[in-house]
């Protein structure tokens, strides 16, 4: 029954987000040259400075085009705070929260609807014209390319997770818009999406190291192009998973607490 429920809720996202054809068409063209730009700054600093960078030309290419295509699905703008807070300020949270279902589960479902029409429509075209036209290779090895599948879903629980609790807080101060933007600002710098870690100053690197973001972009991209040994890839995928599951217990326990305390504005 869950699992109908699930899939319910991932053809109405994967529907809603389709009905905005102009939007999609700036989008299609804004990864375009997110992609082309970094392919060429990468080509630029590597001309000035070859050997300053700890992987070949073509990896650092690989990892910037990549991390530009996966943008569309895990800017943390898309994820489900701003549903949440729209909610709140509009009094509708009420209606999702009578229905037979729970609200963290709705939560991933719609969300996850979303990312799967974003998947199917943004990134794999942008993939076909990286592979095409700019240099995009595949992973190292086949066992590279699974790694990089199951470290990539992890990856997405972890911004779940995190974007549910930051909705969790348009609960108690209503208006998360200044805040939602500082964010995204942390979560790109230190999730290694424009910038690899192993590039950071020592103390940003180890300051990285004690939050959960680098799962989000920096240990999938760092997979995909073998940047990190099997061992190591390993151990970056068990420490995903902890911190998956730290974050949904903690955003659990949270919910928990607050859905009884709700200040709804205009409801």
């Amino acid at each position: 029954m869950r699992i109908k429920i699930f899939w319910a809720f991932i053809r109405q996202s994967f529907y809603n987000s389709a009905v905005y054809r102009f939007e999609f068409w700036l989008q299609i063209i804004s990864i375009f040259l997110m992609m082309y730009s970094v392919y060429w700054l990468w080509s630029i600093l590597y001309t000035q400075s070859p050997g300053s960078f700890d992987v070949s030309l073509e990896q650092m290419r690989t990892y910037g085009i990549l991390g530009m295509a996966l943008e569309t699905i895990f800017a943390p703008s898309f994820g489900p705070q701003k549903y949440i807070s729209n909610q709140i300020r509009s009094g509708l949270i009420d209606a999702d929260l009578i229905k037979p279902i729970d609200f963290q589960f709705h939560m991933i479902a719609r969300n996850f609807g979303e990312l799967s029409f974003r998947a199917c429509t943004l990134v794999f075209p942008a993939l076909i014209v990286g592979f095409l036209f700019l240099e995009l290779r595949f992973p190292s090895s086949l066992e590279n390319g699974i790694f990089f599948i199951v470290s990539i879903l992890l990856g997405y629980l972890v911004l779940f997770s995190l974007n549910f609790m930051l909705g969790m807080l348009a609960m108690i101060i209503l208006n998360i818009n200044s805040i939602s933007w500082a964010y995204s600002a942390v979560i790109r710098f230190f999730a290694g999406q424009f910038i690899p870690l192993w590039l950071f100053p020592k103390f940003l690197s180890h300051l990285a190291d004690l939050f959960p973001f680098k799962c989000i972009y920096y240990i999938p991209l760092s997979i995909y192009i073998g940047k990190l040994d099997r061992v190591e890839a390993l151990h970056s995928i068990a420490l995903q998973f902890i911190w998956v599951t730290v974050l949904f217990a903690i955003s659990r326990i949270a919910w928990l607490k607050l859905q009884g305390k709700l200040v709804v504005q205009g409801g």
